[in-house]
C-alpha cells in the first residue's frame, strides 16, 4: 500500500492520536516544513503505517482543564467554542470551570486553579492578574504543566493565544476619533477588573487619542462588573451628568446595559458606542443601531489553538504567542 493511499485513509487527527503528537506537529511533517526533528518524522511515518483509523491503537488520554474568570457573556462564548471543537480531539478529556468575575473570591479561585493544575496535562486560563494566581501559574511551569492564557496574558504563562489587544484599543481610538466631528468632544471608556487584556486595550486607545485626536477629552474610566444590570446603573448615572458625551468605548462586558442607558437618555444615534464580543445580544444591538462598532474574537480558532498548543508544549516544542486577527463588525457585516 502506498503512502498516498494510507494518507487518504488516515486523517491528521488519526495520525496525531496514534503517534501521540499534536495535530500541528503532524501537519508540519506531512507538509515537509522545516524545523522538524528526524525522530518526530519517524513517529509520523510509523503512525501512517497503520492500515486504517479503526485498527489504530489509542495513545494515553490527555486531560486539559479550562479555568475561566470572566463576565457571564464571555464565559458562554468560550464554553460554546469548546463544545464545537472538542470532538476533533477524541483522545483528550476536558473540564470546564468558570466563575463570573463579580462572584470571584481570590483564594477560592486560586485553589480551583491549583487543583486543576495537579490533575491535568495542561490548563487553559482566563483570569485577571494577582499575586496568588501569578504564583500558581509559575509553579505549574516548574511542574511541567503548561498554562496557556486565552485572551488575557500573564507573566509566567507557557503561551498566549488571542489578539493583539494594544492594536485593538488603537483601532477603537482611530474609529472613534475619525467618526466624531465636533471640534471639542468628550469620550468615556469603561473597564472592569485588572485583566491585562483590558489594560492593553486602554494603552492602545489612549496612545492614539493622545497622538492623533488631542481635541477629544478622554474621561477617566468607569469600573463596571462586566454584567449588564450593574453597568446600566453606572452609565445611567454618568449620562445624567454628562448628556453631551460624544462617545463611549466599552473595554469590558455589559454592552446591553450601556445600550439601555444610552437609549433611555435619548442618545441612541447621537453618542457613538463601541464595544467588544459578538453575542446574540450584541448582534441585535448592531442591527438596531444601538451599537456602532464591535470588536470580537474568532473564539473557535482560538480555543482550537489553545488545545494544539498544549499538545505541542507537552511534546517539548516552544510556542510563546499566537496572535489572531481581531474581527470587526458593524450593522452592515455578514454574521
Amino acid at each position: 500500500m502506498t503512502d498516498h493511499n494510507l494518507r487518504k485513509k488516515l486523517t491528521i487527527q488519526d495520525i496525531a492520536r496514534i503517534s501521540g503528537l499534536s495535530t500541528a506537529t503532524v501537519d508540519r511533517v506531512l507538509n515537509n516544513r522545516p524545523g522538524v526533528k528526524e525522530s518526530t518524522r519517524l513517529r509520523v511515518e510509523q503512525a501512517m503505517s497503520q492500515r486504517s483509523p479503526v485498527s489504530a491503537p489509542l495513545v494515553a488520554e490527555k486531560k486539559i482543564a479550562f479555568v475561566v474568570d470572566a463576565g457571564s457573556s464571555f464565559i458562554e462564548i468560550i464554553r460554546g467554542a469548546l463544545s464545537r471543537v472538542k470532538d476533533h480531539y477524541p483522545h483528550v478529556s476536558f473540564t470546564f470551570d468558570s466563575v463570573p468575575n463579580y462572584q470571584r473570591d481570590q483564594r477560592s479561585f486560586c485553589d480551583l486553579l491549583k487543583s486543576r493544575i495537579d490533575e491535568a496535562d495542561g490548563v487553559v486560563l482566563v483570569s485577571r492578574e494577582d499575586i496568588l494566581i501569578n504564583s500558581e501559574v509559575r509553579e505549574a511551569g516548574l511542574k511541567n504543566v503548561p498554562v496557556v492564557c486565552l485572551t488575557s496574558d500573564m507573566p509566567h504563562s507557557a503561551a498566549y493565544i488571542g489578539v493583539d489587544e494594544v492594536s485593538v484599543g488603537a483601532n477603537a481610538a482611530l474609529f472613534i476619533g475619525r467618526m466624531i466631528k465636533q471640534e471639542k468632544a468628550k469620550v468615556l471608556f469603561v473597564a472592569s477588573s485588572t485583566y491585562r487584556t483590558q489594560e492593553e486595550r486602554e494603552m492602545g486607545f489612549r496612545r492614539v487619542m493622545r497622538a492623533e485626536f488631542p481635541q477629544i477629552d478622554v474621561i477617566e474610566r468607569i469600573d463596571s462588573n462586566d454584567e449588564s444590570d450593574g453597568t446600566y446603573k453606572i452609565i445611567k448615572e454618568f449620562l445624567t451628568h454628562n448628556p453631551d458625551v460624544a462617545g463611549i468605548y466599552n473595554l469590558a462586558g455589559g454592552n446591553r446595559g450601556i445600550a439601555r442607558a444610552i437609549k433611555e437618555a435619548g442618545l441612541t444615534g447621537k453618542t457613538l458606542f463601541v464595544g467588544h464580543e459578538l453575542t446574540e445580544h450584541t448582534h441585535k444591538l448592531l442591527e438596531q443601531g444601538e451599537m456602532d462598532i464591535l470588536f470580537a474574537h474568532d473564539m473557535d480558532r482560538e480555543v482550537n489553538a489553545c488545545i494544539t498548543t498544549i499538545e505541542a508544549l507537552c511534546q517539548g516544542e516552544r510556542i510563546e504567542k499566537t496572535w489572531f486577527p481581531s474581527l470587526i463588525y458593524t450593522k452592515y457585516s455578514r454574521f
